[in-house]
């Protein structure tokens, strides 16, 4: 099997490494069709259509990647013309994300209405649909109409360094304060501000030197968390900017837990991002949100620990009971770990993704070579 990625993409995404690696791992052969994300539409959709010409023929389908929803018409109809299945990735909404998580439109404006338009017609055009969760995917059904049959559960999951990393086990906790540590890019469904209400509560039980919060990355809610930060006199709280991925991971294997998303928004809820399967796959104890998405994947206290979106004591609470217990840390990302690549890792997630294509293939291009 061949597939080719298509569109304007960024092929160092997260999500999009980890679609790739899946793929191979089945020894799918996985191809580029793509431009540059910001190429204008002309120049794009021109360079698109050239090199799609001289791939077509020797591929069996083509995947647009994350956020790919202008890509996805194009895409569509150069299917159709060469017999070929578009399976598209949304990972989320535009509608959802500008409008209900980042604010950044109003729901009655004309923005608002190209945007759900926009998802509208990307998610109806697709063969097949990947949704990280079975809450997003309802999401889909509930807003765009978009049938239960052609939606593809596919986790967001962590790639195969992660996973290797984790498997080479991790150092013994050191004497000093608690290591807790966030890395992202401090969106609002991450809900920085009540990691930062915690180490405030923290710090006020136990003194500045009870557990240490490292905020890494950088982001729409940054500025917001430094206030924050400068405004309580926070001296257990340290910010560091964005990091290499490989510093990164070495971060998160260094932390005594690590932080998920504890935003309140719809969306958050309907999400298992990255990073939270990230530092599962290191191994690491993982602190979220809790939600049926999560639930979906993970059992509350065996997996990893959940608690209250939005909640800042609740954080508190459970990084004191971490502190107490430290082996109960020790089994929670041991047992996190495991689950996630049960559940996440590229292998497993690559025999979804082949299964489903072989599937879409059968009813949209039953005489196409193969």
């Amino acid at each position: 099997m061949k597939v080719a990625f298509f569109g304007a993409f960024d092929p160092g995404y997260p999500r999009n490494v980890v679609l790739r690696e899946a793929l191979e791992a089945q020894g799918v052969e996985v191809a580029r069709i793509a431009v540059a994300p910001g190429t204008p539409a002309v120049a794009r959709e021109a360079a698109l259509v050239a090199r799609w010409a001289a791939a077509a023929a020797s591929l069996d389908a083509l995947l647009v990647p994350s956020f790919g929803h202008r890509d996805v018409p194009l895409a569509a109809a150069l299917g159709r013309i060469s017999g070929l299945p578009v399976v598209f990735d949304p990972l989320v909404s535009r509608w959802d994300t500008q409008v209900g998580d980042l604010g950044r439109a109003g729901a009655r404006s004309l923005a608002a209405w190209r945007l759900r338009a926009s998802d509208r017609i990307a998610l109806s055009l697709a063969d097949l649909v990947l949704c990280d969760t079975w809450e997003h995917g309802d999401f889909y059904s509930a807003e765009y109409g978009i049938r239960r049959s052609k939606l593809c559960r596919v986790p967001v999951g962590a790639d195969r360094e992660a996973f290797a990393r984790g498997g080479t086990g991790r150092s013994p906790r050191v004497a000093g304060p608690l290591r807790i540590t966030y890395i992202g890019g401090f969106l609002p469904l991450h809900g920085v501000e009540t990691a930062v209400e915690a180490a405030a509560i923290l710090e006020a039980r136990h003194g500045p030197r009870f557990a240490q919060f490292t905020l890494i990355g950088d982001g729409m809610t940054a500025p917001r968390a430094e206030r924050d930060i400068a405004a309580k006199g926070l001296r257990s709280v340290r910010r560091l900017p964005r990091v290499p991925y490989a510093d990164a991971l070495a971060a998160i294997s260094r932390a005594d837990a690590a932080l998920g998303i504890f935003g309140t928004t719809p969306k958050a809820g309907r999400v298992v991002p990255h990073k939270v399967y990230q530092s599962m796959a290191l191994g690491v104890p993982t602190v979220t949100r809790r939600s049926r998405a999560i639930a979906e994947f993970f059992r509350e206290g065996e997996h990893l620990i959940l608690v209250p979106a939005g909640d800042g004591a609740a954080l508190a609470k459970a990084i004191e009971e971490l502190a107490a217990d430290p082996g109960r840390g020790d089994r929670i990302g041991s047992s996190g770990r495991a689950s996630a690549r049960e559940q996440a890792s590229p292998e497993r997630i690559g025999a979804l993704l082949v299964e489903a294509i072989a599937r879409v293939r059968e009813t949209t291009a039953p005489k196409v070579r193969r």
